[in-house]
């Protein structure tokens, strides 16, 4: 068969089956009642539990196996949370992955720490504990290991390590809905764990975040910060803490709640059919999924990564075998495209008019990212790594065309 690229027919001319966001006259009423109801945050509820965002706080949080959940306006802001209350300041370090989207190391700037890039592992592009532990300092006060692509890091290394340096984790989970690590959901396994619910991810609102913990005391500070600086149950005009708005409106805390209905069924069958795209790319040289491990007990997916080795291709480049995958109607990218240092903010210092924190008296220290080198996830990036979207994994005959793809590719 011809190649799409070269002029033939494509394996899937319309493209893939994808509908995301799913949604239907369930969301439609809930937000209707919302905007009839007058009471469109939180806060014009006597008892704010008894609000949307109350009550979706409760449920997630329940449903990863927390005791307190914080949902605020995004993601990033989550993360910010999570390091403020964390007791993160001025001059501190924080270890982050190379890989991963840049809102992960610059929430460590907004709180005017130092983010401290390390290497991943190659079978499962996730954070490399022993690059961890070699990278912390006396001024290390944090490791933010991320889920990436939904893919759970290794908690046991992770968990071990920050209890032998006496260091705060806070687990980025922010593509990682629905997956778990022994049994226990990510993002409930730190000392706090942080969700996304922007459009793309498994669990959505348009924009929306969460920050999770088992700590009373953690996550009344996450709600001060989130709320001008009010811990709850205080007067509407006592400020304890200063603090961000960084809160969710009902409106959102209403569509999350629908959306959540949804959510397990969702994550069983991308879980069911990545597994069995796994099998398929198995029997095919040259591609594979990531490397399974048996500690991993649910996956959930923000990305379908597929490890590729163009030698077995015929010496056919992972640019060139991307452009012939689309061709075929399958859309696919580099995920991030580079190591998260590569971004100009980092390799030109773009830190603001003085350059802080980076360059602040409480860091004392000299950093320069144009500097790092990661040749792990250089490579990937480089020449490996090619990334398909969570959506296509809802429909099985999706998995099917992919394979086609590949096999036609593979063939010619």
């Amino acid at each position: 068969m011809k190649l799409a690229i070269n002029g033939g027919k494509p394996i899937a001319p319309d493209g893939l089956k994808i509908n995301w966001p799913v949604y239907d006259r369930k969301e439609e009423k809930v937000l209707i009642k919302v905007l009839r109801s007058g009471k469109w945050w939180r806060g014009a509820y006597k008892n704010q539990e008894e609000s949307y965002v109350g009550k979706f706080e409760k449920t997630f949080a329940e449903y990863c196996g927390s005791k307190y959940g914080v949902a605020v306006i995004n993601g990033t802001a989550a993360s910010e949370l999570a390091l403020k209350a964390g007791g993160i300041e001025a001059g501190d370090e924080v270890i982050v992955p190379s890989a991963t989207f840049i809102a992960t190391a610059t929430a460590v700037i907004m709180v005017n720490a130092i983010p401290i890039f390390v290497d991943i592992l190659p079978e499962t592009y996730q954070i490399d504990p022993d690059k961890v532990e070699k990278a912390i300092t006396e001024k290390t006060k944090a490791i933010i290991p991320v889920h990436y692509g939904g893919y759970p890091a290794d908690m046991d290394r992770i968990m071990k390590i920050a209890k032998k340096y006496n260091l705060l984790v806070i687990e980025d989970a922010a593509e990682a809905h629905g997956s778990e690590w022994r049994g226990k959901k990510v993002g409930s396994i730190g000392d706090m764990g942080t969700f996304s619910f922007q459009m793309g991810k498994p669990l959505t609102c348009g924009e929306g975040g969460i920050v999770l913990t088992d700590d009373k005391e953690l996550a009344s500070k996450c709600y001060a910060y989130h709320h001008i600086g009010r811990f709850p149950g205080t007067p509407t005009y006592e400020h304890s803490l200063c603090g961000w708005n960084y809160r969710m409106t009902e409106f959102q805390g209403a569509l999350l709640s629908t959306q959540f209905t949804r959510l397990p069924e969702q994550t069983e069958k991308r879980a069911k059919n990545g597994e069995y795209l796994a099998q398929q790319l198995s029997k095919i040289e040259g591609v594979s999924a990531l490397k399974r491990d048996p500690r991993i007990t649910k996956r959930g997916y923000y990305f379908y990564f597929i490890r590729y080795n163009e030698e077995e291709f015929g010496g056919l480049s992972r640019d060139k075998f991307i452009k012939a995958l689309t061709a075929e109607g399958i859309p696919c990218s580099t995920a991030h495209n580079q190591p998260l240092y590569k971004n100009s903010v980092f390799q030109e210092m773009n830190f603001g008019r003085t350059g802080c924190p980076v360059s602040c008296p409480f860091y004392g220290k000299k950093i320069d990212y144009s500097k790092v080198k990661c040749p792990v996830v250089e490579k990937i990036f480089t020449s490996e790594v090619v990334a398909l979207g969570k959506d296509f994994l809802l429909e099985k005959e999706n998995v099917e065309l992919v394979t086609e793809a590949i096999k036609k590719i593979k063939e010619n």
